[in-house]
């Protein structure tokens, strides 16, 4: 059986992720310049948000990897990422943190395709924004910790 890296997994779930972001933002490599070419006028408020959103996902997926790698070596707080030993467990984040992202993703995709009049793209934009924004400060909180503690036992 083949061991995978924490780091390893974590390079293939975002680019896995950002895989699903382009082919739902309709970018492939067969399609032709003109598919790719800017809409028009009409619709350059609703482009521009959309533009946005997918950069929100892109922008979540990076940050989600950043917090994985950033938790690893310390005690875990958060009983479901934590492993037998108490610390932190990669290989169960890396698969909660699809699932669930997973799930938003696919709701908003599903609004945005059930109801194409109404404009979503700019609440989802703002939503995953502050999302990434959120776990951003969680990374950076965790990069800050002493390596094999948690902010739990460094209170004590």
């Amino acid at each position: 059986m083949k061991k995978y890296s924490a780091r390893r997994v974590s390079r293939q779930w975002a680019a896995g992720c950002l895989l699903a972001l382009s082919s739902a933002a309709g970018v492939s490599a067969a399609q032709p310049a003109a598919a790719l070419a800017p809409a028009p006028a009409a619709h350059s408020s609703h482009s521009r948000w959309q533009k946005r959103w997918v950069a929100s996902w892109v922008a979540l997926v990076a940050v989600n990897a950043l917090d994985i790698a950033s938790s690893r070596g310390h005690h875990e707080a958060n009983p479901l990422f934590r492993g037998p030993n108490g610390r932190f467990s990669p290989g169960k984040a890396v698969l909660l943190k699809s699932a669930i992202g997973g799930g938003f993703f696919a709701t908003q995709l599903w609004l945005l395709h059930r109801h194409p009049e109404r404009e979503h793209y700019k609440p989802f934009t703002v939503t995953n924004s502050l999302a990434a924004g959120g776990l951003a400060g969680v990374a950076i909180h965790n990069y800050r910790l002493p390596p094999g503690t948690t902010d739990l036992t460094q209170r004590r």
